[in-house]
């Protein structure tokens, strides 16, 4: 028997998806690399790799989402993140002919910052965290 559902379809759809209009505050925030995050894009051979590895790391930052799951990203956010690395934002319709890519990537990107599934233990882990806030505070918007 399948449990109760907290959100629609639409707004589970809105959750993911990147907003079609940040202020530039939130896109330095969110969508800025550090000169370590540089290094590790650099390693990438071709323009369209260092790119969508790139896009990668920043929809997995914000959002939090893997690239596969935000739908389309806008062209706006593409040229942000080519412009700090110095490629062609059209290059990105180039990212991932190969389909293994993607998880290549995002395996290095696992790898390299410490980022991990979200397992049945994870889930544990963050359930308990947060039975145990939720206990000690009465506040049901905290």
């Amino acid at each position: 028997m399948r449990g109760k559902e907290l959100l629609t379809e639409d707004q589970r759809t809105e959750f993911v998806r990147i907003p079609a209009d940040m202020s530039e505050s939130e896109l330095e925030t969110y969508y800025t690399f550090s000169q370590y995050d540089l290094e590790i894009i650099k390693r990438h051979r071709r323009d369209h790799n260092r790119l969508g590895f790139a896009v990668q790391l920043c929809v997995l930052r914000y959002p939090g989402w893997s690239l596969s799951d935000v739908g389309p990203i806008p062209d706006y956010i593409i040229e942000y993140i080519a412009s700090q690395i110095d490629v062609n934002p059209n290059s990105f319709s180039l990212y991932a002919q190969r389909e293994p890519t993607k998880h290549e990537h995002m395996e290095e990107i696992r790898q390299v910052y410490g980022y991990q599934n979200f397992s049945l233990g994870n889930y544990r882990k963050a359930a308990q965290f947060l039975l145990n806030h939720a206990l000690q505070n009465g506040n049901s918007m905290y």
